[in-house]
């Protein structure tokens, strides 16, 4: 890093971009004492995954899963959110950056409008809806979604009848709060900030440039986007499989794949990383949605690399019936009579077919913004021959300059669950710079007094959630609620559409204190994700957070009992009514304060645990570094070079250098952990060599080892070798005879049984 560091350290830090990477990267900081400015373009944070219906592999609701984070960032006082804003430019050197930022006009004051809606039911004008993908419309005076944050309406000024043509006013004279105002205007403000971290996102292939596939020609061939918004509950069919040409329900779907990705002669060269998978998801969600339906997917590889993402594709063809066929489509037409769809493609034995199908579905490709060469330059960082964010493979979240970093997608393409790992990577990479500025900008949370409950007769609050279609689809939620709001000691039942929804936790807060609830339960999702987000909203209501209890109707009953809805619906009142049971006996815990050991153990000093390390050590906090092994490195002193033909070694002597010359890190070379007893902020580790070590957490980073075939003569030759044999060879300048056949043999001991995963690194 260069040393023209400023020693005046702002303890802020800027995020533009709040899709899912830059929300873990804000709370990430946020929640670790450092203020953070959030910029985002849209009217609402949240990015391409509030857009999807689920995510792979485990078939996730994808709002379900962001929504809780949503509302944490949008609550967050030390989060502030400037929406509708893009910056304009950066100044300064890393730790004082002044980032000037453009906010355009909303023309409705956030902060008197109510989110009530009534504005937009007056509105005349109708415009195609961005947010789902235009299969239907919007008003011009919008909420981008259901569960927007903030769930505040904005106009667009280039279509409003007023703003154009001086005419109308509706929206104005329909809103109660008068928080209509047409006289907004653009504004400029500065931020003082000791960080930047970029988290832009990427745009969609324009798959119209593919005129042979129909987009845009025939209205049954759909971009993969458009079909996660057909499945959504929350979409415009409310999740019900449907084409748009005449809102039939299909029954054959083709999924095209690489469609703008993998292609240098008419697209982008690069994987999109994602496609595979979500093709693979979409296909296994429609059959849940219509088991009538047959899906059929068109590709080339498959790229199941990640985490159970080849079990997930097994899976879809075992359980699902999922057709996998790999061929390139040659083009789409229509059959002008019925809206379906022929495709042409040659099968694996070179046979050319004509097949007819309902719908067809492009899984799109991922590539960097139209405006991403100009986004560059404001920030002044290096991009890559595509326009993605120059990083150094060794650094993947440092850019060209010091003090910004980089997240998500706009790194390079890739998938959600590797976007907040790296979200949080970059949150520790900015607070390593800005270490002794903790804690300087940021203002404590002020709890409102506990409601004394205690002897006071039970007052319970019960809401229960449709979840979109998530519950109510195989739940019928207005039967629960008549089932229990005569029950004993129930003070208040309604139904709610989104739980979770940021305005939906207002008005939980406001019916606690206006109904003098004493205990509450909601009927919703899972606890593992929600818990945590209405604990906070009753306690922000002066209720101690543990007179709550959530019952799971949505993975207890409405999931595991599709098709059965008057039996999830008994389920579920059955469920409730426990609930209620147990919330009689409720009574306040009292939460106590215990000190914390500011010290973590990291149990593997391979690369991963040395940057770890690092980062820790960096921010001022004491490492413990484990390693069995006499010397620290891992199956990084294996390897000589990547891909991109960086050093491997050069780099790894280097950062053991690091690790060994830092006064905060010791490291226990030939060492193993025997025991650990305690609990969170205070273990108690007991190593091989009898010391024992206190500290507050535990990174655990052991690393792999390399499969040691049986198969293929590997144990009988010795013409047959593994990776990592001839990658040593190489590397001691052994030379082989030109005339030699070389054969390398893919996903020995991967991708089968009993290791059913992508060891994700072979094919490099």
């Amino acid at each position: 890093m260069s040393n023209n560091i400023s020693s005046n350290k702002k303890g802020s830090v800027v995020i533009v971009g709040g899709g899912i990477g830059g929300m873990q990267a804000a709370l990430d900081l946020a929640n670790s004492q450092f203020k953070v400015h959030l910029i985002q373009r849209e009217t609402s944070i949240g990015g391409t995954m509030v857009m999807l219906d689920k995510t792979f592999p485990t078939g996730d609701c994808s709002m379900c899963m962001i929504s809780p984070k949503m509302v944490e960032v949008g609550r967050h006082l030390n989060i502030d959110l400037h929406l509708r804003a893009e910056v304009v430019s950066v100044e300064g050197q890393p730790g004082d950056f002044k980032i000037k930022v453009k906010h355009a006009p909303r023309y409705v004051d956030p902060d008197k409008c109510t989110g009530c809606g009534d504005c937009e039911a007056k509105c005349p004008k109708r415009l195609p809806n961005e947010f789902e993908q235009g299969l239907s419309k919007r008003k011009c005076i919008y909420s981008l979604f259901a569960q927007a944050v903030p769930n505040t309406r904005a106009i667009s000024a280039e279509h409003c009848l007023f703003l154009t043509r001086g005419t109308c006013k509706k929206c104005e004279k329909a809103c109660k709060a008068g928080a209509i105002n047409f006289e907004d205007k653009e504004k400029e403000i500065e931020i003082n900030a000791g960080a930047v971290i970029l988290s832009p996102g990427l745009d969609r292939y324009d798959a119209k440039v593919r005129g042979e596939l129909g987009l845009g020609r025939w209205k049954n061939v759909v971009t993969s986007l458009q079909f996660e918004r057909i499945l959504s509950a929350s979409g415009p069919y409310t999740g019900v499989v449907t084409r748009p040409s005449d809102e039939k329900h299909p029954k054959k779907v083709a999924w095209i794949q690489c469609v703008g990705s993998r292609d240098p002669h008419n697209a982008n060269p690069w994987c999109s990383s994602v496609c595979c998978m979500y093709a693979t998801k979409q296909s296994i969600i429609a059959k849940e949605h219509d088991k009538n339906i047959e899906p059929t997917i068109f590709y080339m590889e498959m790229r199941s690399f990640g985490k159970d993402f080849d079990k997930y594709v097994e899976r879809a063809k075992n359980d699902y019936g999922v057709r996998y066929l790999r061929s390139m489509v040659s083009a789409v037409k229509e059959d002008p009579a019925t809206g379906d769809l022929i495709m042409r493609y040659a099968d694996e034995a070179g046979k050319l077919i004509d097949e007819t199908f309902d719908m067809v579905v492009l899984s799109v490709g991922l590539e960097p913004h139209k405006d991403a060469a100009e986004f560059a330059k404001t920030f002044d960082i290096e991009t890559d021959p595509h326009l993605f964010a120059k990083t150094s493979p060794l650094s993947p979240v440092k850019t060209s300059r010091d003090g910004i970093y980089v997240t998500g997608t706009y790194q390079g393409p890739k998938d959600i669950p590797d976007t907040v790992m790296q979200g949080s990577a970059v949150a520790g990479e900015a607070m390593a710079l800005l270490a002794e500025a903790r804690g300087t900008e940021t203002v404590p949370k002020e709890l409102v007094p506990e409601t004394n409950v205690e002897n006071a007769k039970p007052r319970i609050g019960v809401f229960v959630c449709h979840c979109g279609t998530n519950i109510a689809s195989n739940v019928n939620i207005d039967e629960v609620v008549a089932a229990v709001k005569d029950l004993p000691d129930i003070a208040y039942v309604t139904d709610t559409i989104y739980a979770c929804a940021q305005d939906n936790q207002e008005i939980i807060k406001k019916t606690v204190k206006d109904k003098e609830l004493n205990r509450v339960v909601i009927a919703s999702c899972t606890p593992r994700t929600h818990e945590p987000l209405f604990q906070d909203t009753i306690r922000d209501a002066g209720l101690n957070k543990y007179l709550f209890d959530l019952s799971d109707i949505r993975e207890q009953c409405s999931w595991c009992h599709p098709g059965q809805k008057e039996e999830s619906t008994k389920k579920a009142i059955q469920i409730v009514k426990m609930s209620i049971a147990k919330s009689r006996l409720q009574e306040p815990i009292k939460s106590e304060h215990v000190g914390v050991t500011p010290a973590c153990l990291i149990i593997g000093g391979g690369i991963a645990g040395m940057a770890a390390a690092l980062s820790l050590a960096e921010q001022g906090f004491t490492v413990h570094l484990i390693e069995k092994e006499d010397e620290l490195g891992g199956l990084v002193r294996k390897l000589n070079s990547t891909l991109e033909g960086n050093d491997v070694q050069e780099f790894l002597e280097s950062t053991i250098a690091k690790v060994l010359s830092n006064e905060l890190i010791t490291v226990h070379a030939g060492t193993e952990v025997v025991n650990t007893d305690g609990f969170v902020g205070n273990f108690k580790t007991t190593l091989s060599d009898t010391n024992v070590i206190e500290h507050g957490t535990i990174i655990i980073s052991t690393g792999g080892v390399e499969y040691k075939p049986t198969e293929y003569l590997s144990s009988e030759s010795n013409k047959v070798i593994t990776q990592r044999e001839l990658e040593k060879r190489l590397a001691s300048g052994e030379q082989f005879n030109p005339a030699s056949k070389f054969v390398m043999i893919q996903c020995v001991g991967s991708r089968e049984e009993p290791n059913q995963y992508c060891s994700r690194i072979c094919c490099q």
